[in-house]
């Protein structure tokens, strides 16, 4: 897993709304920490285990009709594209940080909890340093484990990326 190629993307896309938003000079790190907490959140009510009081706790999957496409059916997976939604917005901090390149060989065990609700609490731990210290190659290497005990593969996570990345390129060209 090397995640440069990622981050090369996450970039332009960045550098494309700054510039059709017009915030060039305006300071967007606290808007995009707030915005990884929300997805966190959203992330973790998509895993759904911590919902002790539910009998309800699997992570939601469904397969979907397709009208008018080749296929008759796709598999949605929403956890994993609240995972990716947060990888967008830790790329968009890493950049605006200084970080361009993070590779798998590099994660350190530390960053790993044993189980997935403390993991869930350790990445957002440090987002609430993100602010004021540079946390962020913690963050990423909590973040990264936190989608290994989700169950992700590296192949899934990134072509997940992709997709979401071309979605929001769609949604920047219609005005979202």
């Amino acid at each position: 897993m090397d995640l440069t190629k990622l981050f090369e993307m996450q970039k332009v896309l960045d550098e494309r709304i700054v510039r059709e938003k017009g915030l060039e000079g305006r300071d967007t790190l606290p808007e995009k920490i707030l915005a990884l907490q929300v997805e966190l959140g959203e992330c973790a009510n998509e895993w759904r285990g911590f919902k002790f009081w539910s009998e309800d706790r699997e992570p939601r999957s469904c397969v979907i009709n397709r009208e008018g496409e080749t296929a008759d059916e796709y598999y949605k997976n929403p956890l994993l594209e609240e995972y990716v939604d947060c990888l967008h917005f830790i790329l968009s901090i890493g950049l605006e940080v200084g970080i361009k390149r993070f590779e798998y060989g590099s994660l350190n065990p530390q960053y790993k909890e044993s189980d997935i609700a403390n993991q869930f609490m350790r990445v957002m731990d440090y987002t609430l340093g993100l602010r004021d210290d540079d946390y962020c190659l913690e963050l990423i290497q909590s973040f990264v484990y936190l989608g290994e005990m989700l169950g992700f593969t590296w192949d899934q996570i990134e072509s997940a990326y992709y997709a979401k990345n071309e979605i929001n390129h769609t949604r920047q060209a219609e005005g979202y």
